[in-house]
């Protein structure tokens, strides 16, 4: 198995971990290690006991490994790297196929054994889920394009661009977790209470809110970041206070998802992206 570590810390500094110095890594664990925590309960006079169900814990992925010269410069680069007041992103690689999972440094240690100097970096990823190294792009637009550059005029009647009087798209998910999505919504015009559906599940989520020519809405649902944040004449703000009571954050659930947008007024004029990651419980 061909396979190797990089980590990437908030200050976009970025160090390789494989079988290569200064840093020779030798092992790792919890990569392939898919873990549930099951929870049961118990009455006076049953046999065995009832399930009540599964908890994902968090994961601790542990990397070995040693430098043979420059210990003192070695050492500074990894404390600095791996920083414990800091949310990095480790990355794995393995044949043509890269996945990234966020993390925290729980800690770093040495030990010395001539002319050698072994390490051992503890990473704690409170998240327990690997995601895909790129989010995939899908695109709901009004128009697509009628002609494309360089043609000749046959007739009087040209398309340059074809509205749809339906927009929607179909993503697959091929893993049996939910993952979230950032949503991108796209105002060419005014626009009356923007909504997002998935016609398989019925879910909705809809902004009980008017939009004009120019402003932009990014939709996070992942977890532990669950915004709406509307950008107008250059300014952010955050509105998650103007989602309409009863519709939800939508998640990207297994297997097909069929997105659809919608609005009370201007339809026309909204166009969205929504982009998207598979999460994996083990690599």
């Amino acid at each position: 198995m061909n396979s190797y570590l990089a980590y990437e810390n908030s200050n976009k500094e970025r160090i390789l971990l494989d079988r290569s110095f200064p840093f020779f890594m030798t092992e790792y664990e919890g990569i392939h290690e898919k873990v549930s925590e099951l929870s049961s309960i118990a009455s006076a006079f049953s046999v065995g006991e009832y399930y009540i169900g599964r908890n994902v814990p968090k994961r601790n992925i542990i990397i070995n490994g040693y430098i043979k010269k420059n210990f003192y410069e070695n050492r500074q680069i990894l404390y600095r790297i791996f920083n414990n007041n800091d949310e990095g992103t480790l990355f794995y690689y393995e044949d043509d196929k890269t996945v990234k999972i966020k993390c925290r440094t729980e800690k770093v240690t040495f030990t010395e054994v001539p002319p050698i100097m072994y390490f051992t970096i503890s990473l704690m990823c409170y998240n327990p889920f690997f995601e895909d190294e790129v989010e995939s792009k899908a695109t709901l637009s009004q128009y697509s394009g009628g002609i494309e550059f360089p043609f000749e005029i046959e007739n009087d009647e040209i398309e340059f661009e074809i509205k749809q009087d339906e927009v929607s798209v179909e993503i697959y998910n091929p893993t049996n977790i939910q993952s979230g999505l950032r949503i991108i919504f796209n105002f060419k015009g005014d626009v009356s209470k923007p909504s997002i559906k998935n016609i398989d599940t019925q879910e909705i989520l809809t902004i009980d809110k008017d939009f004009k020519y120019g402003d932009k809405v990014e939709i996070t649902t992942h977890i532990n970041n669950k915004n709406i944040i509307l950008t107008s004449e250059g300014k952010e703000k955050n509105i998650n206070n103007y989602i309409l009571f009863g519709t939800k954050f939508l998640q990207l659930n297994p297997g097909i998802n069929t997105f659809t947008i919608l609005a009370n007024s201007g339809f026309e004029y909204l166009d969205s992206e929504i982009y998207y990651s598979i999460y994996y419980e083990a690599v």
